[in-house]
């Protein structure tokens, strides 16, 4: 008898509670972080400790006034207080990152910073 394994790496929502996954399986785990950083629709930001943590559409804010050609997504960005997070704490997590990342709804961003600050990550 003959097997072939395969390895496939799928990113899960780090959100409690929340276990929806990534639409696609990736070869390695590297190219699933990957994946998911370039992904308008999902969150990846890193823990001290380096860790990826991948949110869902979710936990996400949209604009509600968004065209149809334009992303609803409301992405992070330094110069505007406007797409900042309102927790200081959250946004240097953001200000790693060099590929722009969706920002969570006001009411998961107290989760989110616990996750990626939790004695679990560390």
């Amino acid at each position: 008898m003959s097997m072939r394994v395969r390895t496939t790496y799928l990113a899960i929502c780090d959100y409690p509670g929340c276990c929806l996954g990534h639409e696609f399986w990736e070869l390695t785990e590297e190219h699933a972080i990957e994946t998911v950083i370039d992904d308008d629709e999902w969150l990846c930001l890193f823990t001290g400790d380096n860790e990826p943590r991948f949110f869902c559409p979710l936990h996400l804010r949209y604009r509600p006034d968004s065209s149809p050609d334009d992303s609803p997504t409301v992405f992070f960005d330094s110069d505007s207080p406007t797409t900042q997070s309102t927790l200081h704490a959250l946004n240097k997590y953001y200000e790693d990152m060099s590929t722009p990342q969706p920002l969570p709804k006001l009411e998961c961003e107290d989760t989110i910073l616990a996750v990626l600050t939790s004695e679990d990550t560390k």
